[in-house]
């Protein structure tokens, strides 16, 4: 019972946390593409930049985690690409494929990728 505690304790700080960051991020995202550029390129800048903000905040407050820099960052580096891998299929597949306006599409990939982060970081990056 415990660990689900834990576990529910650190999903409420990681939505608190990728809340915040989101929402700064795809207002970031929709003023980038309104000034014209590509949504590809938009998402790209705007995730660099939330990834790096969410490692220092995910790691000393959601997950406490003690573990070095040396052994997290990498780990946390190749979890955001397979993230960022996520996001540009999901807006490329939705966007281009099938129509859906790129602000949807990012909507979607911001969801889907804020859980498949969470579990790399709660059982890869941040153990």
């Amino acid at each position: 019972m415990q660990s689900l505690r834990l576990i529910a304790k650190q999903f409420t700080k990681y939505l608190l946390v990728g809340g915040l960051s989101n929402i700064l991020s795809y207002g970031l995202y929709i003023a980038i593409t309104l000034l014209g550029v590509s949504p590809i390129v938009g998402m790209s800048i705007v995730y660099i930049a939330a990834s790096v903000t969410s490692f220092i905040a995910n790691r000393g407050w959601t997950f406490q985690s003690d573990a070095s820099l040396s052994r997290s960052a990498p780990r946390y580096i190749i979890s955001h690409a397979l993230g960022y891998g996520t996001n540009l299929v999901i807006l490329s597949s939705l966007y281009y494929i099938l129509g859906v306006s790129h602000q949807a599409a990012q909507l979607v990939g911001i969801g889907v990728v804020a859980v498949e982060l969470f579990l790399l970081n709660r059982y890869y990056v941040f153990s």
